[in-house]
């Protein structure tokens, strides 16, 4: 109905009620077909032939006139397609709202457009100021890469938009973005955004990272190009302070996911050494890696296969002729294909190629006969080893379990050939053979990445280059009117069917969001081994590209304990090992963080219900692990080095102080719950000193007073108070535990 009612804008009057088509099947016939001739003008042939065909249908119901089905197809040439199209032409349309239909569009560096939606913002501020604009965000865009400006366009645009709820014309708004204010104008916008933010539930950290980001953009379109002045006074963009941050992170391709933690850290049991469950991890992921490899292994291998025997059936089969303007084929040219006459259809394959001048491909190169000697096009797709997704993310992955530095994008912008058609992407430098990709994020001076080849990953890549080769052949026969486009064959990823090839520049999204259905996923989840099918089904939905780096990135470190070496395995600069070598991954760091709480929690619970009937019940230990639990993870008594940070308020359980050369410094990991267990022990043994009711606590007590003491104590805490670790205290404060409940745990 938006694209109907966009027809009907171009030649009638705002306001037409319709009442004509209503009460004449003709007026209805006649403008449907004006409505064909408009689609197919300005739409491509698939999206023109969609929208008509449920058009036709709909106007059908809604007038309950008996409307014959035109004769509408995919292809533009059709008869009756250009008597609509000449039906709309003559019609008196508007050339103004063609061209506001027309819209906005913005290309980047690499000459990909991108739509911009600004309607709103035109159709208050007129045709002058949506033109300044429009002018200097276009240059803008030339100098940004595709894969940043899709996030930026929407934002930017939503950002024009929202200017219409604040002004009423262009003079009203051309007054607001003068420079004594422009930045309250801005920050009045900023915070109805931020309203607005909060209202659809999403993060407000999330808002003003990208309200930052927008001001840059603004500044550099408006006042940089000298549309406006710079402003009196800086454009607020103030920071958002999250509860809790990491302290290090090293970059492994994003947290796990939901599925990577289920099949890699899930069910490992509380009772066991941390050792014993590091271990355990490390199994599942070399058991994954390990199946991922076997999989794509025997994909890259089939399409070696294919490929050496396609070269092999193109010289013995013979070649279907294409039939010729005045039809038919002379009985001696009649050639049988299918799968009966595979070397057939591989040979009429490699002579036509891709894009063939043939009404039904797939019938042509596979056979049209009702019998099973028909290749459907999945069938025909393979046996003729055309690059696809799947096959392209087999190899791909494959490379990434080898060489853990490339990452999706660098594998999408992979150049195999410079603009003078030399091989630059793969090439042999002294006894070694490199790639070379450019990671975009690092600059223009560290872009360029070469890594070195083994053995097995050189294979690999002749394998892309030749699984390529028939669309590469295309694309330069054809090179493609879309600037984006126009010097696709350079790549390396280049995906082909049966009409045609492309750039697969989408590479790395496709992959993550492949449906389980897919051959990529499949591939995984049918290969045989001794995964369970559990197991199996979680690794065919988590594989990836993404998933690969985040699997070698956390092996590396569980070999090396060593962040330099992760740091090295996935391409980055060197890491500043001294700040963050205390740290594992985030990933890990996380696991373990919950298990200690965990244990701790137990072990706490034992203390204070070891007498009870009900103590497993209430902990996560089965009885016949609870030896082994408390010989690994009971509480006992801290290892005595709080005597180093003895002062007047506490009272040492060590005598002789300890030398300072021993150690710098006691590292505790505490959360809310066991800020509150501390305070709840500190308060009670200070109410029983206090009243002096001669109460006997348990020997552990002592301990553990003196690390709440230290821990919850100002001057104990010296100078080295920081602000994450008050607010920690401050929130326990707020909540307590029952004390009476943890008296009981205390004492004998």
């Amino acid at each position: 109905m938006n694209n109907y009612s966009a027809y009907i804008s171009t030649f009638k009057n705002a306001g037409y009620e319709a009442l004509d088509i209503l009460s004449s099947p003709e007026s209805l016939i006649r403008q449907l077909r004006g409505f064909v001739g408009f689609m197919y003008s300005q739409h491509n042939r698939k999206n023109a032939y969609e929208l008509t065909r449920v058009t036709f249908i709909t106007f059908e119901v809604l007038t309950k006139h008996e409307i014959e089905s035109p004769k509408i197809s995919f292809n533009s040439k059709y008869e009756f397609i250009k008597q609509c199209i000449d039906e709309f032409t003559s019609l008196r349309v508007s050339p103004e709202r063609l061209a506001y239909l027309d819209g906005w569009q913005l290309k980047s560096k690499e000459g990909k457009p991108f739509n911009f939606p600004i309607g709103k913002f035109h159709e208050v501020f007129g045709d002058e100021l949506t033109s300044e604009i429009y002018f200097h965000t276009s240059e803008y865009c030339k100098t940004q890469k595709r894969t940043t400006l899709p996030l930026l366009v929407h934002l930017y645009s939503d950002l024009l938009n929202s200017f219409t709820k604040h002004c009423n014309s262009a003079d009203d708004l051309r007054a607001q973005l003068k420079a004594n204010k422009l930045s309250a104008f801005l920050e009045k916008v900023m915070w109805c955004s931020f309203s607005n933010n909060l209202l659809r539930g999403n993060k407000s950290a999330n808002f003003f990272v990208f309200w930052t980001k927008l001001i840059k953009v603004f500044k550099i379109c408006f006042i940089d190009s000298r549309l406006i002045d710079e402003p009196v006074r800086p454009v607020l963009t103030p920071l958002f302070k999250e509860d809790s941050q990491p302290v290090a992170d090293i970059a492994t391709g994003g947290k796990l996911t939901y599925l990577e933690e289920q099949l890699w850290l899930a069910s490992i049991p509380l009772h066991i050494k941390d050792e014993a469950a590091i271990q355990i991890i490390e199994d599942r992921l070399r058991v994954s890696e390990e199946h991922v490899r076997a999989s794509y292994h025997s994909v890259f291998e089939s399409i070696k296969g294919k490929h050496e025997r396609n070269l092999k059936l193109a010289k013995e089969g013979l070649v279907k002729p294409i039939l010729d303007a005045v039809g038919g084929y002379k009985k001696a040219e009649h050639v049988r294909v299918g799968r009966e006459h595979l070397k057939n259809s591989i040979a009429t394959f490699y002579e036509h190629g891709i894009g063939a001048a043939v009404a039904n491909p797939i019938t042509f190169f596979g056979g049209n006969y009702p019998n099973s000697d028909k290749l459907s096009f999945p069938e025909l797709a393979d046996e003729l080893n055309l690059p696809t997704t799947a096959t392209l993310g087999a190899l791909c992955t494959l490379l990434v379990l080898e060489n853990p530095q490339l990452t999706p994008s660098a594998l999408e912008h992979w150049e195999l050939f410079d603009k003078k058609g030399k091989m630059t992407g793969y090439k042999q430098v002294g006894c070694n053979f490199i790639i070379v990709v450019y990671k975009g994020r690092k600059g223009p001076t560290k872009a360029q990445q070469d890594i070195i080849l083994n053995e097995y990953s050189q294979a690999i890549v002749e394998a892309l280059i030749n699984h390529t080769k028939l669309a590469r052949k295309y694309l330069k026969a054809h090179p493609s009117t879309d600037e984006f486009q126009g010097s696709a064959w350079r790549y390396m990823l280049l995906k082909a069917n049966l009409q045609k090839a492309s750039w697969h520049c989408n590479f790395g999204s496709d992959i993550s969001s492949a449906s389980f259905n897919s051959n990529y996923r499949q591939w995984v989840y049918n290969h045989p081994s001794s995964m369970n099918e559990d197991d199996k089904l979680l690794l065919s939905k988590l594989v990836g590209l993404r998933s690969g780096r985040k699997l070698r990135a956390i092996r590396t470190y569980i070999k090396t304990h060593s962040l330099r070496a992760v740091a090295e395995v996935l391409g980055h600069e060197t890491v500043n090992v001294d700040l963050l070598n205390k740290y594992l991954p985030s990933a890990l760091m996380d696991f373990f963080n919950a298990r200690w709480i965990r244990q701790f929690q137990n072990a706490l619970i034992y203390i204070a219900m070891k007498e009870s009937d009900y103590l497993f019940e209430a902990v996560d230990i089965k009885p016949e692990y609870l030896d082994e639990f408390l010989q690994n993870h009971g509480i006992h008594d801290i290892p005595k080095l709080f005597g180093k940070f003895k002062n007047d308020a506490t009272s040492s359980l060590v005598e002789k102080k300890e030398p300072q050369a021993l150690f710098d410094e006691v590292t505790l990991i505490i959360t809310e719950n066991v800020v509150r267990v501390l305070i709840a022990i500190k308060s009670i043994v200070d109410r029983s000193k206090e009243i002096q009711d001669g109460q006997i606590f348990r020997d552990i007590v002592s301990t553990w007073y003196e690390a709440a003491t230290i821990i919850l104590t100002e001057d104990a805490r010296e100078s080295i108070v920081n602000l994450e670790r008050t607010q920690l205290i401050s929130r326990a404060k707020k909540s307590p535990l029952d004390i009476q409940l943890v008296a009981g745990a205390l004492t004998y």
